[in-house]
């Protein structure tokens, strides 16, 4: 029976100015079995209230993130275009640093990384190879990084950029670059300086 049903049925006993003592206790308990279900409901309701409103949010947050991660696509696609349709070695250099600028503080990216190992192997002029070793470098944990690098040793004729690898290769502390440097120690062709540079690096790693 209802809270409401029952003060209707005992009426004539609420008009008493004193109500007997079990109509009381009845009356007691029913009030707070009532007071006991509205607050428990109201608490249910804050609690699907709250939980509505942590979806909404979260959903916000991951609607956000995606955003966020598509223009960042766009963005690098947008640099890997201008890499590959650049005509000029002025207009590729300016791509490389521009890619290199928009990444520096964040984690590698795959197609990036290899569109760089693309310009180290290829016939690139000595200032586009430069400028990939230096942004390489910012990612010394990377084996494919250190790889390529190293290759790129054993393959590399310019001087200037021959001298970076060499460089590089000692900021790595790369033992696996030692036959290649001794291959430039010992060709003919090979410049006195990346001669010498190759020579005090060989020593040092195998120290």
């Amino acid at each position: 029976m209802s809270l409401e049903k029952f003060i209707k049925e005992h009426k004539t006993a609420f008009d008493d100015q004193v109500m007997p003592d079990a109509i009381t206790l009845d009356f007691e308990a029913r009030l707070k079995n009532e007071l006991h279900h509205s607050s428990r409901v109201k608490h249910l309701s804050l609690i699907k209230y709250a939980s509505v409103a942590a979806s909404i949010a979260l959903l916000v947050t991951l609607g956000v993130l995606y955003n966020d991660r598509q223009q960042q696509l766009e963005i690098r696609d947008n640099l890997m275009l201008a890499l590959d349709e650049s005509e000029t070695n002025s207009e590729r250099l300016v791509a490389i640093y521009d890619i290199e600028d928009e990444y520096q503080d964040k984690e590698e990216d795959e197609k990036i990384l290899n569109a760089f190992f693309k310009i180290l192997k290829e016939n690139s002029d000595a200032n586009s190879k430069i400028a990939v070793i230096d942004a390489l470098l910012k990612f010394p944990n990377n084996q494919k990084v250190r790889t390529n690098l190293i290759e790129a040793l054993g393959n590399e004729k310019e001087p200037l950029v021959q001298l970076k690898l060499i460089k590089s290769v000692a900021v790595l502390r790369e033992k696996r670059a030692k036959p290649n440097l001794q291959e430039i120690i010992e060709d003919n062709e090979s410049l006195p300086l990346v001669k010498g540079n190759a020579s005090a690096l060989l020593a040092m790693l195998n120290q």
